[in-house]
């Protein structure tokens, strides 16, 4: 079994650019795909490879070494092919040692060449770019090496899970620049692979068969730390790990440096820029695209971008790019412009969330997973614009996806689950447009189980999974799997709809934790039942306290009964309250009960409170903070003095803990804590 994952980019070393983990699905941002051969320049699979950058960049700058599936011998080809790319890494190698070590001997660049050669021979069979055709009859189109389910990028396998920045910024579809970013790994690991992997020998001294196996236990580590992560730095000399074919497939490519059976002359000048492709240089030829200005709307990549100054406001899909247009002007009717990575590298980029963006920009908008209610029947279409399927009857439904057509109409459309004939049907509606949307389909309590996890929704993980202080953050701890938690809160991220459960969580050292856990995403396909599975509430816990006779809105972050929203507001809301000619009802207090037990809360009726509140994932003045678990706080100045408050939803283990350490503070049964004691209560 060969390898086409590339695990020490996802484990990462120190030397190496490193990112977040993004749960993006298999085959992300792959059209076309297409199947080949474990022979050089042809390894399965790949894709095409404008998704990433223009053809005319690959064309200008790597004439020579695409292989060409339209070839009349496919050997005779493997070996052109191969006789082009060798120079070019034989020279990339080198200059990248040199860069790194300025003194290596020259025995040191032969195995550490040599070991170079071995590992894109084990990775991808020395495969990047490749012209190939979909099927008999089809063009024949420019393709990028796609491997580990479409997770590994390029003839060195950047995994975009872990990498998924840098391979928008070219570092898969550029193939020196995914060679040069590659290398940093794997020369991280060529300088860490310790004594003991070595057979206790510390330096390349002895015979010239001891001087040999020094560097070849050298590159053997090296490749292991670089296929399974830094910590199987020695898995080579382990025959029981279940890797060991994957080891012995690199010893036998290392040894017998099969890469050579396709290259005559070893000698021969490479036929590209390789320096100059390597350091991205400002000399190379760039991409042609369009103009970055002022007033376009920007296809980058995959992502949709406008400038705003000198900084490109950005989502990562295209289908979302309505949604800029209150962060940036630009022409809708002029259409997307393409252009590259390479015109936009004088600019700052903000890359958005098209969750808390759209939002944000889209009054009403209702968020992933909560509940709506559509008020008259709907068309059940297939896509967006695609084929009707059926009728949606009136009723309540869970928003699977969103998308937004247009800036100024503000076009709303929902995935939802409806029945069709007694069948559970999956399809899109048209929930109208920012005249017309609020007699189509609003926000609603939910009236049943959801697909995704509704606030108070009691679910099983399915692995040992970790929880996180802020969504794909730092680790708290692994619950095990079987664990039943509670879900809090839902957050989505990036276009794949990648999902996190905000929990509460008691760990087996008696501590009790607030923090998140990721639960699958839903695009292309759902994968929520490999993470987490509804279950049966095994208590009566409550994700947030809610005075009598109301519920939880989680969308709206806010109690509410069927005509009035319960605060506490933060002061920005307030203050729109009062803006708005609220007048007294903004800044009083009214009686009500939590509990059981008798308090005050501002009381404001529902459409006051949306107003005031405004359309963020968090209440107007608010903000997300990674130093509070992922929840909205707010900086306010009291008696002269600053203090943040941190908004819920706090759940009935938090709020007990609460009450336990604040002697029975009222505030604790409220969805606003001071600071202070919110972060008292986390380890």
């Amino acid at each position: 079994m060969r390898t086409l994952a590339l695990l020490a980019l996802c484990l990462g070393f120190a030397g190496a650019a490193q990112a977040g983990y993004t749960p993006t699905p298999n085959d992300w941002a792959c059209t076309n795909k297409v199947g080949g051969s474990w022979t050089h320049g042809r390894a399965p699979s790949g894709c095409d490879a404008s998704a990433f950058g223009p053809d005319s960049f690959v064309r200008g700058n790597y004439a020579g070494v695409v292989f060409s599936d339209a070839a009349a011998s496919l050997v005779d080809e493997r070996k052109r092919y191969m006789q082009a790319m060798y120079p070019v890494i034989r020279d990339a190698s080198e200059r990248y040692l040199k860069s790194r070590k300025p003194a290596v001997s020259a025995r040191e660049l032969e195995a550490f060449q040599r070991g170079t050669y071995a590992t894109l021979r084990q990775e991808t069979f020395w495969s990047h770019y490749r012209d190939a055709q979909l099927s008999a009859g089809q063009p024949y189109l420019l393709k990028m090496m796609r491997g580990d389910s479409g997770h590994g990028h390029g003839m060195m396998q950047v995994d975009d899970r872990y990498h998924f920045v840098e391979l928008q910024l070219g570092k898969g579809w550029n193939m020196m620049q995914n060679f040069t970013y590659a290398m940093d790994i794997y020369f991280d690991a060529w300088e860490a692979a310790p004594a003991a992997c070595l057979g206790g020998v510390t330096s390349p001294t002895g015979t010239a068969a001891q001087v040999d196996e020094y560097w070849r236990g050298r590159a053997r580590s090296a490749w292991s730390a670089y296929n399974g992560g830094p910590t199987k730095v020695c898995r080579w000399q382990n025959t029981a790990d279940p890797n060991a074919s994957k080891d012995n497939g690199y010893r036998d490519n290392y040894d017998n440096r099969l890469w050579l059976t396709d290259v005559a002359d070893t000698a021969k000048a490479a036929a590209i820029d390789v320096a100059c492709l390597m350091d991205n240089g400002p000399q190379c030829p760039v991409p042609a695209g369009g103009s970055v200005e002022p007033g376009k709307l920007l296809q980058v990549g995959s992502a949709a971008c406008a400038l705003n100054g000198s900084t490109l406001e950005c989502v990562d899909d295209v289908r979302d790019a309505a949604c800029l247009a209150g962060r940036a002007a630009f022409d809708e009717a002029g259409g997307i412009t393409p252009v590259y990575i390479a015109q936009t590298a004088g600019y700052a980029r903000i890359d958005h969330n098209r969750h808390q963006l759209c939002r944000a920009q889209v009054p009403g908008l209702q968020s992933l997973g909560s509940a709506i209610a559509t008020l008259k029947p709907l068309e059940l279409r297939s896509a967006p614009d695609g084929m009707v399927l059926g009728q949606a009857a009136a009723a309540s439904y869970q928003v699977l996806d969103f998308m937004v057509s247009g800036a100024q109409q503000q076009k709303r459309l929902y995935r939802i689950r409806a029945d069709l004939g007694g069948t559970l049907t999956d399809g899109w509606i048209d929930a109208g447009d920012a005249a017309s949307h609020a007699a189509i389909a609003v926000g609603a309590a939910p009236t049943g189980p959801g697909a995704i996890a509704y606030a108070g929704d009691w679910v099983k993980v399915v692995p040992n999974l970790n929880m996180r202080a802020t969504p794909g953050g730092t680790l708290l701890v692994t619950i095990p799997a079987g664990s039943p938690v509670q879900v809090k809160e839902v957050f989505g991220t990036a276009s794949a709809n990648n999902l996190y459960y905000r929990i509460e969580y008691t760990h087996t050292d008696g501590v009790l934790r607030d923090g998140w856990i990721f639960a699958g995403n839903l695009y292309p396909v759902s994968t929520l039942a490999n993470w987490v599975v509804p279950t049966t509430a095994p208590s009566a816990a409550r994700p947030a306290h809610c005075p009598n006779g109301t519920r939880y809105d989680a969308h709206l972050r806010q109690c509410m009964s069927g005509s009035q929203t319960y605060g506490p507001f933060t002061a920005a809301t307030v203050q729109a309250c009062v803006d708005g000619g609220g007048g007294a009802v903004c800044t009083a207090n009214r009686p009500t009960v939590v509990d059981g037990v008798a308090l005050t809360l501002p009381i404001w009726s529902k459409a006051l409170a949306a107003a005031a509140t405004g359309n963020g994932d968090c209440p107007r003045g608010a903000a997300r903070s990674m130093a509070h678990r992922f929840h909205c706080t707010e900086t306010v100045v009291r008696n002269g003095a600053a203090e943040t408050d941190v908004y819920g939803p706090f759940g009935t283990a938090l709020v007990n803990a609460c009450l336990a350490r604040s002697g029975n503070a009222a505030w604790c049964r409220t969805n606003r804590w001071p600071a202070a004691t919110f972060l008292a209560l986390q380890p």
